[in-house]
């Protein structure tokens, strides 16, 4: 059996377990996957350690062992060669690869590639982060018939993608050119222009969890159905709060915006107290979801008018007598 056979069963074997496990309902909300670790601001990956692969307009990334001097069990390469090529604009035509990273450091990091060509005709692809192959890291190219380490773009610039978050990301491989041939990846946050060394160790693969989540929920509130005013400080707040993770935890609500009662469990309506004191009085909300992010300030406003109208009678004057016309009337 072909190293390429079993890489094929691994994915069809994983995606099985995936499917299973929807189905039985025994899934956590993400399941957890296979990363390499990024450490120090590198990570390094050999390039037949994809995660995932998908062929593209009858071309494909396939694993070869025919030409010396690879580093890991192998190396891929777009295949079939015939000349064809795909800018960032026919992505949807172009194979692929993705690689699983977990990132604890965040920044710009610089692409090189171990790869190999043919001819000039053979020797270039596309780096993406997320689904994205940005201008910043397309058309890496100028590999020769050996194994090249390179890192500069055909706009005669290195080859850079920029993580502003930890966590969980995806690496692509577009293929540019067909008949490219890829060892191994390294991203690096050092600037230095020396190449990687051949040696240089792959990183380790550990499973991992889904990116921390980092998006507060949104919400609003209306105080009594938006009535304008009221007679009295005891009101009916109704509550609406949505959050990426689908889970609203908790609420706190304040009279002033600055001091917050403590959180309590989120519901859709809530008995609350208005300040004393007749005039306009604004009630603040903030909602806050399982991972403890709150979110923007959600508020509403009603008129407290607890005096009743006085009324004055200017005439007839207190005490006077009045007397009915002659003849009576009616």
């Amino acid at each position: 059996m072909t190293d390429e056979t079993l890489k094929t069963l691994e994915e069809i074997l994983r995606k099985l377990l995936v499917f299973a496990l929807l189905f039985c309902g025994r899934m956590a909300p993400v399941l957890a996957l296979d990363a390499f670790q990024e450490s120090a601001g590198q990570v390094v990956m050999s390039a037949e350690r994809y995660d995932s692969k998908t062929p593209r307009d009858g071309k494909d990334w396939v694993l070869e062992t025919s030409k010396t001097g690879y580093t890991g069990s192998g190396y891929v390469r777009a295949m079939p060669n015939t000349g064809a090529f795909r800018e960032t604009s026919s992505l949807a035509l172009s194979p692929e690869m993705v690689f699983n990273v977990a990132f604890a450091t965040t920044g710009t990091y610089y692409v090189w590639a171990r790869g190999q060509a043919a001819s000039g005709t053979d020797d270039s692809i596309h780096a993406g982060l997320d689904g994205v192959a940005p201008a910043s890291a397309d058309k890496l190219s100028g590999f020769g018939t050996g194994w090249t380490w390179k890192r500069d773009t055909m706009d005669a610039s290195p080859a850079t993608i920029a993580v502003t978050s930890p966590g969980l990301h995806t690496i692509h491989v577009f293929m540019r050119e067909d008949g490219v041939a890829v060892d191994k990846l390294v991203l690096r946050t050092s600037s230095s222009t020396t190449a990687p060394s051949n040696s240089i160790a792959e990183s380790p693969r550990a499973p991992v969890g889904p990116p921390p989540d980092i998006t507060a929920p949104a919400g609003t509130v209306t105080i009594n159905n938006g009535a304008a005013a009221i007679n009295t400080r005891q009101v009916t707040l109704t509550l609406a709060a949505t959050d990426n993770s689908g889970t609203v935890a908790q609420m706190e609500c304040s009279n002033d915006g600055v001091t917050y009662a403590a959180a309590v469990p989120y519901a859709t309506s809530l008995p609350w107290m208005l300040a004393t004191g007749d005039g306009v009085k604004t009630v603040s909300v903030r909602f806050l979801d399982a991972a403890g992010n709150r979110s923007a300030v959600a508020f509403d406003s009603i008129t407290l008018d607890t005096v009743p109208p006085q009324i004055t009678i200017t005439a007839p004057t207190n005490g006077a007598i009045i007397t009915a016309p002659p003849g009576g009337g009616s």
